[in-house]
C-alpha cells in the first residue's frame, strides 16, 4: 500500500500547493519560481518519479491505469508552455478560468482518475471504505472539479477588501486593476458560481458512488474537502495571505444522495436547492463574505439537480445497451 499512499502524498502536495497558488496570486503578480509553484511541482515530481519506476518495472498498475496516468502528466507538462504563453500574448490575469488553466485542470484530473483506477483494481478484493485512500482520491477528484470557483471565493473576500480601502493585495496587483469587479472576479458572469458547483459537484457524487458502490465516499470526500479548506484559510489569515470563502453548503449536494437513495432526482433537487438557499443565507445574513447571489438563480441550479442524475442514468443505460464489436 507504500505505492498508493505515496501517490496520495504527491496529490496533496499539489493540492497544497494549488490552493497556496490561488491564493497568492490575489497578493502578488505571477512568478515561475514562486513557493506555491514550487510545493504543486514537488507532488508533480513525486508522482514523476511512482509513474517512472511503474514503467520500469510494472508492478502496482494495470497498462491502462498507467497510461492514463502518463497522459494526463504529459497534458499537464504540455499545458505550462502554453500558460507562459498565454500570459505573454494576453498579459497578466486573476482568472482560474483562462483555457490553458483547464489545461491544467484536464491533466490532473486523468492524473488523478490514473493512479485511482491502479488503486481501485489493487484492493479490488476489499469492499471501498470511506475510511480507505478511496476518500483521498475521490477528494483529489472534487477539489479539481471545484478549483476554477476559487476565483469567485478568493474574489468575494479581495473586492470586499478593496472596496473598503483595506486590500492587501500588492502595489502591482492594484494597478492592473482598473475595473475591480471584473478583473477581481476574472470576468465570471455571477451565475457561473452556484450552476456550474451543482453540476460537477453532482455528477462526482453520482459517478463515485457508481465505482465505489458506496455514498458515503463521496460525503466523506466532501467533507474532508472542506475541512481542509477551513485549515487552509485559518493558515492564510494568520500569515497575511487572501483568504477565500469556503463552499460550506456543498455538503448537502452528497447528503441528500444518501439519504435518498431510491430517487436520485430528488435527491438532487432537494441537495442543490438545499445547498443553494443555504449559501444564499450565508450570503444575506452576513455570516460569511460569499460570491456574489441572486435569488432567482435558484430556478437553473435546481433544473441542473434534477437533470443530472437523469442524463447519467440515460448515459448508463445506452452504454449497456450499446453493442460490442464482436457482435
Amino acid at each position: 500500500m507504500t505505492f498508493y499512499r505515496l501517490w496520495v502524498l504527491a496529490f496533496f502536495l499539489k493540492f497544497v500547493g494549488s490552493a497556496w497558488d490561488a491564493s497568492y496570486h490575489f497578493k502578488y503578480l505571477f512568478e515561475k519560481y514562486s513557493i506555491p509553484h514550487i510545493v504543486n511541482f514537488s507532488g508533480f515530481a513525486l508522482g514523476l518519479i511512482l509513474l517512472y519506476t511503474e514503467w520500469r518495472r510494472p508492478h502496482y498498475m494495470d497498462r491502462l491505469s498507467r497510461n492514463l496516468t502518463t497522459v494526463g502528466y504529459t497534458l499537464f507538462l504540455v499545458g505550462i508552455p502554453l500558460d507562459f504563453s498565454y500570459h505573454i500574448a494576453f498579459g497578466i490575469d486573476l482568472t482560474t478560468w483562462s483555457p490553458t488553466h483547464f489545461i491544467y485542470y484536464i491533466g490532473t484530473m486523468i492524473m488523478i482518475i490514473g493512479a485511482w483506477r491502479g488503486y481501485v483494481i489493487w484492493t479490488k478484493d476489499t469492499a471501498p471504505s470511506w475510511k480507505s485512500n478511496h476518500t483521498w482520491f475521490a477528494m483529489f477528484v472534487l477539489e479539481d472539479l471545484v478549483f476554477p470557483n476559487m476565483q469567485q471565493e478568493n474574489g468575494a473576500i479581495s473586492y470586499d477588501q478593496y472596496m473598503r480601502h483595506a486590500s492587501i493585495a500588492s502595489e502591482q496587483i492594484l494597478l492592473l486593476i482598473s475595473n475591480p469587479k471584473s478583473q477581481i472576479f476574472g470576468g465570471i458572469p455571477e451565475w457561473i458560481y452556484p450552476n456550474y458547483s451543482v453540476l460537477v459537484v453532482s455528477v462526482f457524487v453520482l459517478l463515485v458512488s457508481l465505482i465505489c458502490r458506496s455514498r458515503l465516499i463521496p460525503l466523506a470526500a466532501a467533507a474532508l474537502y472542506i475541512v481542509l479548506r477551513f485549515a487552509a484559510k485559518t493558515i492564510f489569515f494568520f500569515i497575511d495571505y487572501p483568504t477565500s470563502y469556503v463552499p460550506v453548503t456543498i455538503i448537502f449536494i452528497p447528503l441528500f444522495y444518501l439519504l435518498i437513495r431510491k430517487v436520485n432526482w430528488l435527491a438532487g433537487l432537494v441537495g442543490s436547492l438545499v445547498y443553494f438557499f443555504g449559501l444564499y443565507w450565508i450570503h444575506t445574513s452576513g455570516i460569511l463574505i460569499t460570491p456574489p447571489l441572486e435569488v432567482w438563480e435558484a430556478i437553473p441550479v435546481a433544473m441542473i439537480g434534477v437533470l443530472v442524475p437523469f442524463i447519467i442514468k440515460r448515459l448508463i443505460k445506452w452504454m449497456e445497451n450499446k453493442p460490442s464489436k464482436e457482435q
